[in-house]
């Protein structure tokens, strides 16, 4: 997993990410949790957007033995716990959110990439995501092979995404909580476009959407014509990739996280930032590089324009999350990395299923 994220593929892998979370928003019961926790608002949602994406990037981009990643567990399933508790998080709600991430990575090597996935990946892409299915302590009873189990990791992704896709089908309708989730956290994204540039940006994002949360989000449908030019430029990229572009060495690994802390705070930096630079420490890079001057230019903002608002000295994985619940939960993470230190991770997960 690691060398198809950081070294082959890391654009799949950071773009099924992002739509996997966008998803998660054409869910009724997701979006009007999101409402009435206080977070789906311009003022808390760039925050909360980045911490989840943190979140999954530690579990995503650690091996599961390490801290990091044990860490980043035992925090998810301390800010769920309370929801759950109180029946305002389904189950199947968190199962449909780990299932997008299958959903997405196998449409978008489907339909974009030079190469489509081999078994073997998508067996380690099954595996990874039982892992950590597990450790989030989400029930599989509703796949059909949870009582017999399943063969190997491309059995239970395949099993997964097919869930998945009738979960969305049966669920997944046009809300009130679901338009203000889109207009949270796409239309507010670059608050200075004009109208005309944020229906464009609909549209794109649609494209990269099937018909059932395409109307669940209420996103526009994108048209023939845009449509035609945005697979035009999916093909050509495939094909530069194919036939012209070079493996990528280890030195230019794309890496999601930072490696060590920040030495001055002992805190974690972020690397990449979006419209809203949180956690991010400023530098030239950060204030005048190419990716830097095009998030200004569409109207996000730069790590210096208000590095305190933004927390520049980085995030503790210990305390991430929503500000009423920041250092909260530590008796319950502790005993949540004291359980997955006990496992026996070392071993197949499918083992005990097979004869």
């Amino acid at each position: 997993m690691m060398q198809l994220q950081e070294l082959e593929f890391p654009y799949a892998f950071r773009k099924a990410r992002t739509i996997s979370l966008l998803k998660a928003g054409g869910i009724p019961t997701m979006s009007k949790l999101f409402a009435v926790t206080g977070q789906n608002n311009a003022r808390n949602s760039g925050k909360r957007a980045v911490d989840t994406e943190i979140l999954i990037r530690e579990v995503q981009h650690n091996s599961r033995l390490s801290s990091r990643y044990q860490t980043a567990v035992a925090r998810m399933n301390y800010l769920h716990s309370r929801y759950r508790q109180a029946g305002k998080i389904l189950d199947e709600d968190l199962l449909h959110t780990l299932g997008s991430s299958i959903v997405e990575i196998f449409r978008i090597f489907e339909d974009e990439e030079w190469r489509p996935l081999s078994d073997v990946e998508k067996c380690a892409v099954g595996v990874f995501h039982m892992a950590l299915g597990q450790d989030m302590e989400i029930p599989f009873k509703c796949l059909l092979s949870s009582s017999a189990g399943w063969k190997d990791g491309e059995h239970f992704a395949a099993e997964l995404r097919d869930w998945t896709l009738r979960y969305e089908a049966n669920v997944a309708l046009p809300t009130e909580a679901n338009d203000r989730y889109v207009r949270v956290y796409v239309d507010a994204v670059f608050p200075s476009l004009t109208p005309r540039l944020k229906i464009l940006l609909r549209k794109i994002i649609g494209f990269e959407l099937d018909n059932v949360m395409r109307d669940s989000l209420g996103i526009e449908s994108t048209g023939p014509m845009l449509a035609f030019v945005l697979s035009g430029f999916k093909t050509l990229r495939r094909l530069a990739l194919r036939y012209f572009s070079l493996p990528r060495p280890a030195f230019l690994a794309s890496k999601a996280l930072a490696k060590t802390p920040n030495p001055d705070t002992g805190l974690y930096n972020l690397t990449h930032f979006s419209a809203e630079p949180w956690y991010t420490r400023p530098s030239w890079w950060t204030t005048h590089g190419l990716h830097a001057q095009m998030i200004w230019v569409l109207g996000g903002k730069l790590p210096e324009s208000a590095s305190s608002k933004f927390m520049s000295q980085g995030y503790d994985l210990a305390t991430i999350g929503p500000q009423p619940q920041e250092g909260k939960g530590m008796e319950a993470m502790a005993a949540t990395i004291s359980g997955l230190e006990g496992q026996d991770l070392t071993s197949c997960p499918f083992k005990s299923f097979k004869s």
